[in-house]
This record gives C-alpha cells, sequence and structure tokens, in this order.
C-alpha cells in the first residue's frame, strides 16, 4: 500500500473487552485465565497451565465452541488488575512486586515458571486485605 497524503479516519477499540477465537471443541469459563495457543485459538479452561500459552486475560463470561476452530468467540477481559488464586505450593511473596508470575493452573499464579512450564499470567501488583489467599496480577 502507498503512504498515504491526506488524513485518514483510523478505527479504534480500547481493547479492555475483546473477542477471541476459540479452538475446536473448547469451553470456557468466566473468571478462569484465558489463554491461547500456538495456532492463536483460545484453549478450554481445563487445558490451562502449560509452558507455550500466551494469557491474554480473563475470561467475561463462560463460551463453548461445538465447532471447528474459530468457529465460535468468547470475550476477554484485559488491561486490568485481577484478584486470583495464590499457589500454595509456589506462592508470590511481597518481593515480587512489579513481577512477572506464572499460571499454575486455570485460577492460580505461582512466583516461578515451575523450570519452564508455566506460562506468564502477569505482573504481580499486591495482596488483598480481605482475601488473603489470593493476590492482584495485572494482565496487559
Amino acid at each position: 500500500m502507498t503512504a498515504t497524503t491526506t488524513p485518514i479516519n483510523t478505527e479504534y477499540r480500547d481493547g479492555i473487552l475483546i473477542p477471541v477465537a476459540l479452538a475446536a471443541s473448547a469451553i470456557v469459563l468466566q473468571g478462569t485465565f484465558a489463554v491461547v495457543g500456538a495456532n492463536g485459538f483460545a484453549l478450554a479452561s481445563a487445558a490451562v497451565g502449560g509452558d507455550d500459552q500466551v494469557c491474554v486475560g480473563v475470561w467475561e463470561s463462560d463460551a463453548e465452541n461445538t465447532g471447528a476452530n474459530g468457529a465460535a468467540v468468547g470475550l476477554v477481559r484485559r488491561k486490568k488488575q485481577f484478584l486470583v488464586a495464590n499457589s500454595a505450593t509456589d506462592p508470590v511473596t511481597q518481593a515480587e512486586l512489579g513481577s512477572q508470575v506464572y499460571i499454575e493452573d486455570n485460577q492460580t499464579v505461582a512466583k516461578t515458571d515451575g523450570t519452564g512450564t508455566r506460562s506468564v499470567a502477569g505482573r504481580f501488583m499486591g495482596f488483598d486485605t480481605e482475601y488473603t489467599t489470593h493476590v492482584w496480577v495485572e494482565i496487559a
């Protein structure tokens, strides 16, 4: 495409709530980590927790794809801080404030990448005073 020499109207969206195409037969659950696999399709909530996944946010609601890859979409909320469970066996501590934390399962984060077996969830942004077994994680 040739560079423009006149003003143009470029469409935009805020990127906070986005549609994400689901993998074939995927069922995703509200409030769990929304991750995509190497092919760019969202994985089922039951399959979350591998080292080759990219966390794109948290599922806004349940969704199911009964067809082929991309035949259905789910809504993902992102660019927020989410309150998620802290690992009982590899817990995030105050020393990790501002650091990357990792997906242990579809609702839990851990301090380490489990020697390369976990994907990044987001950045640890603090503890919660009411839900002491949970932490705030920012997912961009």
